[in-house]
């Protein structure tokens, strides 16, 4: 089983980091930050970004939206009828879709998490347009100053994949977390069997990405850029060009041959 290949519904992390595997066979020293090793191979050149339910595409520039759930469920910045009627709504309009959710405990349980996001799901499967092959699944914001411990949020990453394993086609999780927010190996197991995402939005949080890398062949990233950031950090090309080794996610089901990062904006 590949990650390439269709027929497969849903591999694990470690199936996605096969090429980042590879290149680690001729490195046997991590070099740092300030001597990177080598660029992550392909660069990106396909993003999903950003929106708020009810608001227009992203940009002319991106090729799939991220439909922004912040402060669901007793912080009501967005109800999550809205999480859920944009996002499929997107996939009517034949766009590439992922759900993102950032789980704060000011906000709700975890269990009330994982109660949101069975119900965002089931809504998703049962009315979207080709949910197997335009909704790639949820995007969770997953950082220290949210409020959850590391077992929390292990314990509802776990119960994440338990739900998601069964839907049909493409559909999984990317972590959007924030690297340098842990220890090396607790970020690590909050990442999980996810398709990490990220946050590339200083050189210590890069440096943490190519940690995770070189110390647990966690290689490949939809790197996740903060686009208000100065230049070059607001460049997916640059910020990429940092991430040593591995290569962008990708999934045939958004297009062979398409490699992905992620851009965060308010919008």
């Amino acid at each position: 089983m590949t990650f390439n290949s269709l027929s497969v519904s849903r591999p694990s992390r470690y199936a996605l980091t096969v090429f980042g595997v590879l290149m680690l066979m001729t490195i046997t020293v991590w070099a740092g930050f300030s001597e990177p090793a080598q660029a992550q191979s392909p660069t990106p050149n396909h993003y999903m970004e950003d929106s708020y339910p009810g608001n227009a595409f992203p940009s002319d520039d991106a090729d799939a939206v991220v439909v922004e759930g912040l402060g669901s469920l007793d912080c009501s910045s967005f109800s999550e009828a809205s999480i859920k009627s944009w996002t499929v709504e997107w996939t009517v309009r034949q766009r590439k879709v992922v759900t993102e959710i950032s789980p704060q405990s000011a906000c709700g349980s975890i269990s009330e998490y994982e109660i949101l996001l069975t119900r965002i799901k089931d809504y998703v499967e049962a009315n979207a347009h080709y949910p197997s092959g335009r909704w790639a699944g949820f995007m969770l914001d997953e950082e220290p100053g949210y409020g959850f411990s590391p077992s929390q949020l292990e314990s509802l990453n776990a119960r994440v994949e338990e739900m998601m394993v069964n839907t049909p086609g493409m559909s999984w999780y990317f972590q959007e977390d924030q690297p340098n927010g842990w220890e090396l190996s607790t970020y690590n197991a909050i990442l999980g069997n996810s398709w990490p995402a990220g946050q590339a939005y200083t050189s210590s949080m890069v440096s943490a990405m190519n940690a995770v890398c070189s110390t647990y062949a966690v290689c490949v990233n939809a790197v996740t850029i903060n686009s208000y950031n100065s230049s070059p950090w607001n460049s997916l090309s640059y910020v990429s060009g940092l991430v040593h080794d591995g290569s962008p996610w990708q999934n045939n089901y958004w297009n062979v041959g398409w490699y992905w990062g992620n851009k965060w904006r308010y919008g």
